[in-house]
């Protein structure tokens, strides 16, 4: 029995490593891989931004607008809020934002912010 719990435990620290999981509600606990000397932190410890040092798949997710998935380039900025949760980064790949009845392309390269207001409303924009 233990082993299978080793195994599984190696298992999902590695799967961590390409994917980051956010609960809005929740703060992250992930691993980001970032360049040396580019890592600022807040004054409680938790990442505030860095440089990536390889791109990655970010999930955000929120009760009102449900399972987002971002994919940060690497050698560009992400930041993230002081609780942890993903604030911002720039696309490696476009994605497609639903506004009510619009949908808005963000081109890959542009730059992806996500707000959560205390009522737990996610709002996402992109911008050159």
């Amino acid at each position: 029995m233990k082993f299978s719990s080793k195994v599984l435990a190696v298992l999902t620290s590695s799967l961590g490593l390409f994917s980051i999981n956010f609960a809005v509600s929740l703060p992250a606990q992930a691993s980001v891989v970032c360049e040396a000397g580019t890592i600022s932190n807040y004054e409680n410890g938790s990442l505030a931004s860095c440089i990536l040092g390889q791109d990655i798949n970010v999930q955000v997710s929120s009760p009102s607008s449900g399972l987002s998935n971002f994919e940060c380039q690497a050698e560009k900025s992400i930041s993230f809020d002081d609780k942890a949760q993903f604030k911002s980064c720039r696309l490696s790949q476009e994605i497609k934002l639903i506004k009510g009845n619009s949908v808005e392309t963000c081109p890959a390269e542009y730059k992806v912010d996500v707000l959560v207001s205390t009522n737990g409303i996610q709002s996402i924009s992109c911008s050159p």
